[in-house]
């Protein structure tokens, strides 16, 4: 079916072919998936921002313990 036909066929159910406007209007669709994903993302941020600290934490106490190791004393 060729473009013209179409805009007949369109024309005559009632349907203005050369009046359709281009809307400026835009619609926020939120997922739930997305949504859910988002928080469980935050809740992940979290989790990894404490696993850093504990492993900061860590390696500054086993530097302690090797500095004291290299000095000859016991840790």
């Amino acid at each position: 079916m060729s473009p013209e036909e179409i805009k007949k066929k369109l024309a005559e159910a009632g349907i203005g072919v050369n009046s359709w406007t281009q809307s400026n209007e835009k619609k926020e669709v939120k997922s739930p998936i997305v949504e859910k994903q988002k928080k469980l993302l935050g809740e992940l941020s979290g989790l990894l921002e404490q696993q850093i600290e504990n492993d900061k934490r860590m390696v500054a106490e086993l530097h302690i313990k090797m500095q004291k190791l290299k000095q000859g004393g016991s840790y």
